[in-house]
């Protein structure tokens, strides 16, 4: 909505050309719910927006907060690697959160074992240093998935 008056203001439209201009740029539900105004009900460009926005108020996305980080916890039967995914790509909405907060977040967030011993006997020094620690704990996950994969199938063999 900003972005539109702040379009139709360098153009100096009356109300009743920003109303007309807006509505043509209205699809599916937008359209439908303005159809569905009492005739005569918006008198002016600010009732529009008014209309407007109570009507779609409910389905603006809402940014993540640090707090949000917070929340995930990695569960019992999640690879490292799958909650480091989770992790980072709730760390992409969350732009306020600082490398400290990450990292408390990260580390409190994952299941007791030997990567969350580590990290407490020797917190990371930065974001990056916790990841490029969890990747060795990933790599060692990976490799004793494979060998138990291989002594089922060997065992199934017998």
């Amino acid at each position: 909505m900003r972005r539109f008056e702040n379009a139709v203001l360098l153009h100096q439209y009356s109300d009743g050309i920003k109303c007309r201009v807006l509505l043509s740029t209205l699809v599916k539900s937008a359209q439908q719910r303005f159809n569905m105004l009492k005739p005569g009900s918006i008198r002016s460009f600010k009732d529009f927006i008014v209309v407007f926005m109570h009507q779609f108020y409910s389905s603006k996305k809402y940014q993540n907060t640090y707090l949000s980080l917070f929340v995930m916890k990695q569960k019992d039967q999640k690879t490292l690697r799958e909650f480091i995914q989770r992790f980072n790509c709730m760390t992409l909405e969350v732009p306020t959160a600082t490398p400290d907060i990450l990292i408390s977040a990260f580390t409190q967030g994952l299941k007791v074992g030997e990567f969350f011993k580590s990290l407490v006997k020797k917190p990371p020094s930065s974001y990056n240093d916790l990841l490029a620690r969890a990747e060795k704990y990933v790599n060692l996950e990976d490799t004793q998935r494979q060998r138990r994969t291989e002594q089922r199938q060997r065992g199934s063999n017998v």
